[in-house]
């Protein structure tokens, strides 16, 4: 089973640890509030981006959107987080959490990479997909063999 990676590069910036910038860096519809108000900003901004895509690819949209790009930025910034499409009623609670705790405001309270690989809603996909482990060591999603080498 091939685990897919999603990677946007076209704007990025590389952020050393223990460090943080104020550049606005992003894609709109995908920007962490605090990058588009031009806070300082560290990691927790690609949570954010993460749940957003999370968000679209169980959904077919994006959670913060408008034709116009300033309301998007309001909307990104303002609004609350809803699951008001129909496709929502069909989808488990726990998707909606933990996409609830990657889409927060602030960021000393949006979950951590980390935490998120260990959302019950990952560990449910595990078990279904058995095998594989989300939250490994390296933060890389595994697939354990009987054929790899000890």
């Amino acid at each position: 089973m091939a685990i897919p990676k999603i990677v946007d590069f076209g704007l990025a910036k590389i952020i050393g640890p223990g460090e943080t910038a104020s550049e606005p860096f992003g894609t709109l519809g995908y920007v962490a509030p605090e990058v588009l108000l031009k806070k300082k900003y560290s990691y927790s901004c690609d949570v954010w981006s993460f749940g957003c895509c999370l968000y679209a690819l169980l959904s077919g949209s994006l959670p913060f959107d408008h034709e116009s790009q300033k309301e998007t930025i309001r909307m990104t910034v303002e609004d609350k987080l809803v699951f008001d499409l129909p496709c929502w009623d069909t989808l488990s609670s726990d998707s909606k959490d933990l996409i609830s705790q990657l889409l927060v405001k602030d960021p000393q309270k949006r979950l951590t990479l980390d935490q998120a690989l260990k959302h019950p809603w990952f560990e449910s996909a595990a078990r279904k997909y058995s095998g594989i482990s989300f939250a490994s060591k390296n933060n890389q999603a595994t697939k354990k063999s009987s054929f790899s080498r000890q």
